[in-house]
């Protein structure tokens, strides 16, 4: 049964918005400095460099992931007409699992050569939002009532689509880290050229 007032489709796009926008703004949190590092006069480049520049890679790449998935969850609003209480409990899952990225990724080490067990944790999360946001739009699809009229079923599985995207990486990620593998700080920019070169050209009338 879908949900009327008071929680309406506007609400979940607002709450979803501001958690996005917060969480991404923590990740700047992630940014460190060298705890030698005194005062600003002291940071030389070579301290920089070996100190600083991995975790402003890493805090560029988790934010290219957070943009990828905003676009995909608002892509997934943008083809509802509305929601049901099992969708809302799900996404409201989704959200905990984004909120969850600043403090995962925080104990990353990607920028390193040899992987802990700590990295895990942010690619274990990656694929737990990968794996709900494939559910939500599954779920959707199969509840016809949901999706706007208009929208096309070409469209419907052109989405789902690039839902698996995020979902093939971040298990790739974690595929990753096991074999110890090298430079896996690419993977943050894979699902964009993926969706980029895949998925560049929408559907025959898509909706507006």
């Amino acid at each position: 049964m879908a949900i009327h007032e008071p929680i309406t489709k506007v609400n979940l796009d607002r709450i979803t918005n501001g958690i996005f926008a917060f969480t991404m703004t923590l990740l700047a949190r992630n940014i460190v400095t060298s705890d030698q590092y005194l005062q600003a006069s002291q940071i030389t480049v070579e301290n920089f460099v070996d100190e600083t520049i991995f975790s402003i890679m890493d805090f560029l790449g988790v934010f290219i992931l957070f943009a990828m998935f905003w676009m995909l969850f608002f892509q997934m609003f943008h083809r509802m007409k509305t929601f049901d209480y099992h969708f809302l409990h799900v996404h409201m899952l989704a959200l905990m699992a984004i909120v969850l990225i600043p403090f995962s990724s925080s104990f990353s080490n990607l920028g390193n050569k040899n992987y802990i067990f700590t990295d895990y944790f942010f690619q274990i999360n990656y694929f737990v939002l990968a794996i709900l946001l494939v559910y939500l739009w599954y779920y959707a699809h199969s509840h016809p009532f949901l999706l706007d009229p208009d929208l096309t079923p070409t469209e419907t599985t052109l989405l789902l689509k690039k839902c698996f995207v995020p979902l093939f990486v971040a298990a790739l990620g974690i595929f990753w880290i096991y074999a110890n593998l090298p430079l896996i700080d690419i993977l943050y920019f894979v699902p964009f050229i993926i969706l980029g070169i895949f998925f560049r050209n929408s559907p025959d009338n898509p909706i507006e």
